[in-house]
């Protein structure tokens, strides 16, 4: 088996080739004793897909992959190979038993917070298999709870296996030069993947047993042309084969069954809806609205009871926040104002609270109790903006604190919100955010629910994918700071969790000055968001921007971090460094 050091001398080199993803196939994955520690080493360079048969995988092992992933920066996808939906069908081929432990290893996936491919081969061309397989995959599905599949189906390749279960291609399935007229290469699966091994690099999956298709020892020996003598080549060109996560087949199961209103569910669809329900929520508080906060009595004696009344959230970020005398803060989708009245009183005279919201019934009421609110205060430093979560109409960092409470699920453009935190806020500047997150991928039947949009559960996100997109955004640091289940729609868990992090943005200067960082304990080791290990006691030498992170909240306090040794004499700092 390939060893984990080669694993990391390719990863090096294809950092500096752009590779854009990685795939782990087999075999099987999972057989591989270091198959975790080489997904979370892969995890630090892009994203990656495991291409599994899933019967190694039971609850403990996709509860450790859906940890590592959460950890990640990229995201982690899984991959399982059924032959049919049908376990007699699916066994003939893959041997006895294959097909229950493989829905137990898919099941534990959706547990974990997946929401695992699966593949399959197109049999039926041949005749092997029952043609009508749709139904049969909506109805596994369905019996998986799992409102949502997503199906990859791949031509057969007949070689090995195959050719003994159907035929050997015949001499007429070659690929000649005329297959390529008015072709662009450039479609094939060779043209831009390469598959590395223990035994050197092959120029597809499918030929490693064929010393023809070796290609050398290195990604750049491999960059070279291929002969493409194989019989698997014709049907690549034919028939389009990529083993990357394309051409999925989406299958909706209707597990789900609601009586609310369903419809195309579009951006302004989405704004529009929310908008009226939360227009109406202003003037009739909502009692059982998402799921109500509860404060702590001190930090709401300034506030009238008519904005308390129409408070709504998932949890109490602004009082999470620490928030310091003098600080600058946004509060997103700040409805009547009650979190940025809490951070009003935190922040004191010398600070300033900026709440964002669209709906104007609530903006109506924010701005009518801010006099009262500065009057017990004895200073007013709130105001209260119109404006969208995914363009907040503010100056690039400008902004200490971020916070929001239940409405980052209500926008459909998530990676834009996190942009716009990401531009607003200070370097060093953090969020805190609650907010509803599901077990599992809410499928399209709940995200055209328009009701269900307006409660907080059409427009949640996994955790792992939340973790996902706000690294690879720049944040670091993510605390958890408090999680506890919300409620259960449709066989979907969702969650109530409020998070930290902190914004980070890579300097023109970062260099390795002579600094170094020592971890004071108490764990053995810690490893920090750009994978730098850390022993106790031990130090170790740090770029620049590593140590400004260190020295900083939320490690502060955490390391000694030498003064610069070599203040004239610097080295760069590479492109794994800190990134």
């Amino acid at each position: 088996m390939i060893t984990v050091d080669t694993v990391r001398w390719y990863f090096k080199e294809a950092s500096t080739l752009g590779v854009k993803d990685f795939y782990f196939t087999g075999g099987e994955p999972f057989l591989h004793p270091q198959i975790a520690d080489i997904v979370k080493e892969t995890l630090n360079y892009g994203p990656a897909t495991i291409l599994s048969n899933g019967t190694l995988i039971t609850e403990a092992v996709a509860q450790r992959f859906g940890q590592i992933s959460r950890n990640s920066k990229y995201k982690l996808e899984f991959r399982i190979s059924l032959e049919s939906p049908s376990e007699s069908e699916n066994d003939q081929i893959r041997g006895s038993g294959s097909f229950q432990r493989a829905i137990k290893g898919i099941q534990a996936l959706l547990h974990a917070g997946f929401n695992p491919i699966i593949t399959t081969a197109d049999w039926t061309k041949y005749g092997k298999f029952a043609k009508e397989t749709d139904a049969g995959f909506r109805s596994l599905v369905g019996s998986l709870s799992a409102s949502q599949l997503r199906l990859k189906q791949l031509p057969l390749v007949l070689l090995e296996r195959c050719a003994e279960l159907i035929r050997p291609y015949d001499n007429s399935e070659r690929v000649t030069e005329k297959c390529f007229d008015n072709f662009d290469i450039n479609n094939l699966q060779c043209a831009t993947s390469r598959i590395v091994t223990s035994k050197g690099v092959f120029v597809c999956p499918i030929l490693i047993n064929d010393q023809k298709a070796w290609m050398g020892w290195t990604l750049n020996e491999s960059l070279t042309s291929y002969m493409m003598e194989s019989p698997a080549c014709y049907t690549c060109r034919t028939s389009g084969l990529t083993c990357k996560n394309d051409d999925l087949h989406l299958y909706e199961t209707g597990v789900y069954q609601n009586g609310g209103e369903v419809e195309g569910m579009g951006k302004d669809t989405v704004r529009k809806s929310v908008n009226k329900f939360y227009g109406t929520a202003a003037t009739q508080p909502q009692k059982e609205l998402c799921c109500p906060t509860s404060y702590d009595a001190a930090d709401l004696s300034h506030i009238p009871q008519e904005i308390l009344n129409i408070s709504y959230g998932c949890g109490s970020p602004v009082t999470l926040a620490h928030i310091e005398l003098g600080e600058s803060v946004l509060d997103l989708g700040s409805g009547g104002g009650v979190d940025c009245f809490i951070a009003s009183k935190m922040a004191g005279e010398g600070g300033r609270v900026i709440g964002i919201d669209m709906t104007d019934e609530m903006l109506v009421k924010a701005h009518d109790s801010r006099e009262s609110v500065a009057k017990k205060l004895g200073f007013d430093n709130v105001r209260f903006i119109k404006g969208f979560l995914e363009e907040i109409p503010l100056a690039n960092e400008c902004i200490d604190v971020v916070t929001s409470n239940c409405v980052i699920n209500l926008s459909e453009q998530k990676e834009k919100v996190f942009q716009e935190i990401f531009r607003v806020l200070r370097k060093g500047g953090r969020f805190v955010i609650s907010d509803i997150f599901s077990d599992r991928e809410v499928p399209l039947i709940m995200k055209q629910n328009s009701k269900l949009w307006s409660e907080c559960i059409s427009g949640a996100i996994t955790e792992v994918a939340f973790v996902n997109k706000i690294k690879a955004m720049g944040f670091y640091g993510l605390e958890v700071i408090n999680r506890y289940p919300y409620k259960k729609v449709g066989g979907f868990q969702f969650y109530s969790i409020t998070i930290k992090a902190y914004k980070f943005k890579k300097s023109k200067e970062c260099e390795y000055r002579g600094q170094y960082a020592a971890y004071k304990g108490p764990f053995s080791h810690v490893s920090d968001d750009d994978g730098h290990i850390y022993p106790v006691g031990i130090p170790m030498e740090v770029c620049t921007d590593t140590a400004w992170k260190l020295s900083n909240p939320p490690y502060k306090g955490m390391f000694i971090v030498s003064d610069i040794r070599n203040g004239d004499e610097g080295k760069s700092c590479g492109p794994e460094c800190c990134e």
